[in-house]
């Protein structure tokens, strides 16, 4: 024990936080794998209450993010410059760009793209009928909606308050509870309100990670089986978590320049060529015609999407909408915390302008494209995307709207290399914020150490193991929203910290 001890001495690692970090990894993935039939009714329990009373909660929520960040832009706060007026760069602009997107968005963007819409179109809100003209090009806008300008207002306001402190204040860690430093508590990080809000940050990161890669899992599995030729089942879910960890050891080893800083340039430019074959690939004015009805009807309906559900009970707003809010805001401090890392020298009005346009420039690619194509096989009779979902569930049928494409097994090979980068690059970006996140904030280290980065990376895949050997990937969902209601609760502190940190 004393060689532990003077090991996370010389790391200069906070073991308080250290000790709660893993107890909370641990914690969930025993409580999941211990009672599985009681776990699922528990979380499915909580999932449903928290849904029921704050519900329009989130929708509030998210409408202010996106008007106090445009206020933020627009105004004179525009020019503050993260790390002072003489600060440069660390990182050119496009290695900026392609970190932050690729950070904030995961294998999410690929697994949710190519289908999203056929969840809508049978039941549309706002009177539309069911497969309709109008029905499908509700369906595009609302997968725009849910991964466009709103999702990224979101993870706006825990970047600006972190990018904030911890420039100002030359932090040496990166703590949620730092986003906080405008309300004048001394010391906030060291405080009870401190370590209680970093504690809310571990368990929201925690079930986030393993939410979204544990249903992942199976869309991978089935992409691998295909390719491979091998048999779908828990031994080669098992494997693909190995490999998703092991790509995520060495990126985060490697650092933000070599590993996180290389990967997401070079996912980009994946993803790009990925996208045009699709373009060359299939029916190009009947592609552009499905985008720009759906474009269409993302701005026009805007407002409605944004506020169905405040005023009176809506349950596609339930299913859906608060949904998706909700996995922002879990993800919303672990994407600041990184993008407040990469960020010096930037100035508030670039990370807003950032985020809103090039985040959701890059989601509504993927979307109009990927998801126009797929909807188009619907459309045109070569495939029937509903009929699938509705046979094979999810995961298999966005494999299968790859297989469609010309060169399938290299199509197919293809979007799953992409899908494990994306989740490489999130996940690299959470084990480096970690690493940050349980140092201690006097330490004379300025990175964290190799060791405690592959360390975090090892652990962050324990919980998406437990959820693969559970086998039920609605639990992994479920708890994205439960672990993001506390953070819910933090998110109008950042701002006040925010208003008041900029007009000292």
């Amino acid at each position: 024990m004393e060689v532990v001890n003077r090991q996370l001495d010389k790391l200069g690692v906070d073991k308080i936080t250290l000790s709660i970090s893993l107890f909370s990894v641990l914690f969930i993935a025993t409580f999941i794998l211990y009672d599985a039939e009681f776990a699922k009714r528990t979380i499915d329990l909580s999932y449903k209450s928290i849904v029921n009373v704050f519900g329009p909660t989130y929708l509030v929520l998210t409408l202010f993010c996106f008007f106090f960040l445009l206020f933020l832009c627009f105004s004179k706060f525009g020019n503050y410059k993260f790390g002072g007026n003489e600060a440069s760069a660390e990182f050119s602009y496009i290695s900026w760009i392609g970190m932050l997107f690729c950070s904030g968005i995961g294998g999410g963007i690929i697994y949710w793209s190519g289908v999203e819409w056929s969840y809508y179109v049978g039941n549309p809100p706002f009177g539309i009928d069911p497969y309709s003209s109008e029905s499908f090009s509700l369906a595009t806008a609302y997968g725009l909606f849910h991964w466009g300008i709103s999702a990224w207002s979101i993870y706006g306001i825990p970047a600006i308050a972190l990018s904030i402190a911890f420039y100002k204040y030359n932090l040496n860690s990166l703590r949620l509870s730092s986003s906080l430093s405008g309300l004048g508590i001394s010391n906030i990080e060291s405080s009870f309100l401190g370590r209680f809000i970093d504690l809310i940050f571990i368990l929201a990161t925690v079930g986030a990670a393993g939410g979204t890669i544990g249903s992942y899992i199976p869309m991978l599995s089935s992409g691998f089986s295909e390719i491979f030729n091998l048999n779908k089942g828990l031994y080669l879910d098992i494997l693909v978590i190995c490999l998703c960890v092991g790509l995520f050891g060495y990126s985060v080893y490697k650092g933000l320049d070599k590993g996180i800083k290389n990967l997401s340039n070079f996912n980009l430019i994946l993803a790009l060529v990925f996208l045009l074959i699709i373009i060359f690939s299939t029916d190009i004015i009947g592609l552009i015609e499905t985008s720009a009805s759906g474009l269409f009807f993302s701005i026009t309906h805007f407002w409605d999407m944004s506020t169905l559900g405040i005023s009176k009970k809506s349950q596609f707003a339930e299913e859906w909408t608060i949904f998706y809010w909700a996995w922002w805001v879990a993800f919303g401090p672990l994407v600041g915390l990184f993008i407040a890392r990469i960020s010096k020298g930037r100035t508030l009005r670039q990370v807003i302008l950032g985020m809103l346009f090039f985040g959701t420039l890059g989601t509504w690619l993927f979307y109009m494209i990927l998801g126009g194509f797929a909807m188009n096989l619907e459309l045109s009779g070569e495939f029937s995307v509903i009929q699938s979902m509705n046979s094979f569930g999810h995961a298999d049928t966005a494999i299968a709207v790859v297989k469609n494409l010309s060169f399938e097994i290299l199509m197919v090979f293809i979007f799953c290399l992409i899908t494990i980068i994306f989740v490489t690059t999130s996940y690299d970006s959470m084990s480096y914020v970690i690493s940050y996140h349980v140092m201690k904030t006097s330490n004379e280290n300025k990175e964290p150490d190799k060791k405690l980065r592959l360390f975090w990376a090892i652990i962050l895949g324990i919980l998406p193991a437990a959820l693969v050997i559970y086998s039920d990937h609605s639990v992994a969902l479920d708890i994205i929203l439960i672990t993001s209601l506390p953070l819910m609760l933090i998110y109008p502190l950042m701002a006040i910290s925010i208003y008041r940190e900029l007009i000292q």
